[in-house]
């Protein structure tokens, strides 16, 4: 029997399908107090905490637990996109924008053959892609309608122009230094051993670069950085895509300087500066396309962004702001 994906768990949670590890479709409870309301339908706080179990496991599976201030937000961001997506639901439906059917018998039954054989399927696979198939149906519309909305005519070549010149930190290449590396890894199973025998071949290729020897050559002799395949060169890094200390490191030196060996996550690195640029505003024939591309896509946003606001202006919506003041559990 297969077991069950976090992915496929987060999904029957948002769908109501379930309420806990032992509930079964049939045991979900029907009602709950009202959260919020989009004119005559009403969003259960049940629904809510689902929604927002799903989104918190996809947000914060990996990372640290927000404070109680960054979840009451985030919490909040769970309930604006429910409550936009009912708005929107409504409009969608006004429209009489179809679902793409093919498409959404498709995701059905790639979810049938994948989790087809698992317990849960086998007892309630026919409840369960009903659900799905309305929740499919609904996020199906949802695309349509937005790619609707979002499309705008190619705009004039002086409309572009303008964007360009209003808008310079589009098109402004930042500043960035192209670097060579050798880095001598160890896994972090290997403790403080592992990195003294790194620091200590460290410190010999540095005397080996110090008596004329090529970095390039021993990148590829004893880095284990995939660069090494070109002789340590990493090529262009924007400022911050390297570690604090690397960046500190790097900072420091002329171009062709090496750097001191430096504690990086995979090991112990050492650095050569190849080249250094500044912060460059493109020119306009360089970037003319791609300033296109950008205006249009924010006239996409802006147009949906008015469409969701001013259907949520003429809604009657109504929410528990003070449930959602607090968090059960970390100000109780």
């Amino acid at each position: 029997m297969k077991r069950e994906s976090f992915a496929f768990r987060a999904l029957l949670a948002a769908l109501s399908i379930c309420v806990g590890p032992q509930a079964t479709f049939a045991e979900t409870a029907a009602a709950d107090e009202v959260f919020a309301s989009v004119g005559e339908i009403s969003i259960s706080r049940e629904e809510f905490e689902r929604e927002v179990y799903a989104a918190a496991r996809q947000t914060y599976y990996h990372g640290e637990p927000p404070s109680a201030a960054e979840y009451i937000e985030f919490r909040k961001g769970v309930a604006d996109r429910l409550i936009d997506r009912q708005v929107l639901l409504e409009e969608a439906e006004r429209r009489e924008i179809e679902p793409d059917t093919a498409s959404i018998e498709k995701r059905i039954a790639q979810y049938e053959a994948r989790y087809g054989d698992t317990e849960r399927w086998q007892s309630e696979g026919p409840a369960m892609a009903a659900a799905l198939r309305q929740r499919f149906e609904q996020d199906s519309i949802l695309e349509l309608f937005e790619k609707e909305i979002r499309r705008v005519d190619e705009p004039d070549a002086a409309s572009v122009k303008t964007f360009y010149d209003e808008n310079p930190e589009l098109f402004t290449q930042p500043a960035s230094n192209r670097v060579a590396v050798i880095l001598l890894g160890f896994a972090p199973s290997a403790g403080a051993s592992g990195g003294e025998v790194a620091r200590e071949q460290a410190d010999r290729i540095l005397d080996r670069l110090a008596a004329g020897a090529d970095f390039a050559e021993l990148a590829a002799l004893h880095s284990s950085d995939p660069s090494s395949q070109a002789g340590g060169d990493m090529g262009y890094q924007h400022q911050g895509a390297l570690s604090p200390d690397a960046e500190a490191a790097i900072a420091e030196l002329e171009i062709g300087g090496v750097s001191a060996p430096v504690r990086v996550l995979e090991g112990i690195a050492i650095f050569k500066l190849l080249d250094r640029r500044t912060q460059t505003l493109q020119d306009y024939a360089d970037v003319e396309e791609r300033a296109e591309q950008l205006w249009i896509r924010r006239a996409g946003d802006e147009r949906w962004q008015e469409l969701v606001a001013g259907l949520r202006a003429k809604s009657d919506i109504r929410v528990d702001t003070d449930y959602l003041a607090h968090v059960p559990g970390y100000d109780d």
